[in-house]
C-alpha cells in the first residue's frame, strides 16, 4: 500500500496517540475492569475522534480510510482491550458512507459514543428470516455469536444471507429480552440473539436483495479485517513482553534469550507475525478495491491467523515456561484472544474451503509443469 509522506505522518500520529491512550488508560490487567470505567474510557475516545474518524466529511467525520481505523483497532488488540472497535471505528462509518438513509441520521450519535453498533452474523445453520409485513418486517430465527451485542444500542444484522431472494441487511434497535450472554474464554463477552417474531419498521431495512447480499460480504470481510488486525497487535504485544522475560529470566549463569534453541522459537515467531503484518496490510487496501480481491485478501488473512498466528502465540508460551499458564501473565491470555478469533466470523477450515472454491475453477487448475512437458 503506498502512502505519501503526508499519509505517513497521520498514520504515525494517529498510531502513537492511540497507543499512548490506552497503555494509560486501558491497561491489561487480569482482572476485568467494571462497566463504569469501560463506559469512562469510552467516552474518551469519543472525545478523541475515533468514532467519527472513517465518517465521510459530509457526516461530520475526517473521512479516514481502512489502513488508519485498523491501527485503533490493533493498537486496542495490544492492551487486549475487552469491548470489540470493529462495528464502530470500521464497519458502520462505512456503511454510513455508502447507504445513507435512515442510517446515516445516527453518525452523531455515533461519533459522541452514544450510538454503539454490534455485528450480528447470520447462524449458518438455523439462519434468520425477514418477513414483510403489512406495518414493517418481522423477524425470526437465531444469530452466530456477536461480539457485544448485549452492550450496543444497534445492530446490523445478516438475514436470508444464503440467496438473494430473500436477503435483507437491518440496522435494529437493541431489544436485551433477545440476547443470551456469552463469557468469552478471552474474557470478552458474547451474545446469541434469538428473534422470535421480533416486529421491526421498514426503515429498518438497509439493503436487499443482490446488494444485501454484497454489503453482508463487505461487512464479513470487514470483520475479519478487524480480528486480524486486533490479533496482530496482541501477538506484537506478547512478543515484545516475551523477548523482554528472556532477556531478564537466567538459567545457568546465562539469559535464556542465550540459549539457540530459544532464539529459534523466537525467530518463527517473529516471522509468522509479519507474515500476519503483510497480509493485514494486503487486506486493508483491498477493502476499498474490487470485492473478489477484498474476499481474497480477508480469507487468506483469517487462515493466516488461524494457523501462523495460533503457532506463534505457543511458541510464546513454550518459551516463557509456566508462567504463561497463569492467569496473571499476559501471553495466555494471548493466546486466548488468538483462539476466539480464529473461530469468529468462519473458522480456519472453512475459510480455506471458501478460498478453495473462490480461487479454483469446478475443472481444476491445469499443473503448470505438466502442461509445459
Amino acid at each position: 500500500m503506498r502512502r505519501s509522506p503526508d499519509q505517513r505522518d497521520d498514520d504515525r500520529l494517529l498510531r502513537e496517540g492511540a497507543r499512548r491512550f490506552l497503555e494509560e488508560t486501558c491497561p491489561w490487567t487480569p482482572c476485568p475492569p467494571d462497566e463504569a470505567a469501560q463506559d469512562a474510557a469510552r467516552r474518551e475516545m469519543a472525545q478523541l475522534g475515533w468514532f467519527g474518524l472513517g465518517l465521510p466529511e459530509a457526516l461530520g467525520g475526517a473521512g479516514a480510510d481502512a489502513l488508519q481505523a485498523l491501527a485503533i483497532i490493533e493498537e486496542a488488540g495490544r492492551v487486549l482491550l475487552r469491548r470489540s472497535l470493529a462495528a464502530d471505528v470500521l464497519v458502520a462509518p462505512r456503511l454510513m458512507r455508502d447507504v445513507g438513509g435512515a442510517l446515516a441520521s445516527l453518525a452523531p450519535g455515533l461519533a459522541a459514543g452514544t450510538v454503539r453498533f454490534a455485528l450480528v452474523p447470520e447462524n449458518p445453520g438455523t439462519g434468520i428470516g425477514a418477513t414483510r409485513t403489512g406495518s414493517g418486517l418481522r423477524l425470526d430465527g437465531r444469530s452466530a455469536l456477536a461480539l457485544d451485542a448485549g452492550r450496543a444500542t444497534h445492530w446490523l444484522v445478516e438475514a436470508g444471507g444464503h440467496s438473494p431472494n430473500g436477503a435483507m441487511l437491518l440496522c435494529v434497535e437493541a431489544h436485551p429480552a433477545v440476547v443470551e450472554m456469552r463469557r468469552l474464554i478471552d474474557g470478552r463477552t458474547g451474545a446469541v440473539l434469538t428473534f422470535d417474531g421480533l416486529a421491526l419498521p421498514a426503515e429498518a431495512v438497509l439493503a436487499t436483495g443482490h446488494e444485501a447480499v454484497a454489503r453482508m460480504a463487505e461487512i464479513r470481510d470487514c470483520a475479519v479485517a478487524a480480528l486480524v488486525a486486533d490479533s496482530y497487535g496482541a501477538l506484537a504485544a506478547g512478543l515484545d513482553l516475551t523477548v523482554g522475560y528472556l532477556n531478564q529470566r537466567r538459567q545457568f549463569g546465562q539469559t535464556l534469550g542465550s540459549f539457540q534453541a530459544v532464539q529459534h522459537l523466537m525467530a518463527d515467531a517473529f516471522c509468522d507475525l509479519e507474515t500476519l503484518r503483510s497480509l493485514l496490510l494486503w487486506t486493508a487496501a483491498a477493502l476499498d478495491g474490487e470485492p473478489a480481491e477484498r474476499r481474497r485478501a480477508a480469507r487468506t488473512a483469517k487462515v493466516t491467523l488461524g494457523r501462523e498466528g495460533l503457532a506463534a502465540a505457543s511458541r510464546l508460551i513454550q518459551a516463557s515456561g509456566g508462567i504463561a499458564m497463569t492467569e496473571e501473565y499476559r501471553v495466555g491470555h494471548v493466546y486466548k484472544r488468538l483462539q476466539v478469533a480464529a473461530g469468529l466470523h468462519g473458522g480456519t477450515e472453512a475459510q480455506i474451503r471458501e478460498l478453495a472454491t473462490a480461487t479454483l475453477s469446478p475443472e481444476g487448475r491445469p499443473d503448470d509443469e505438466a502442461s509445459a512437458a
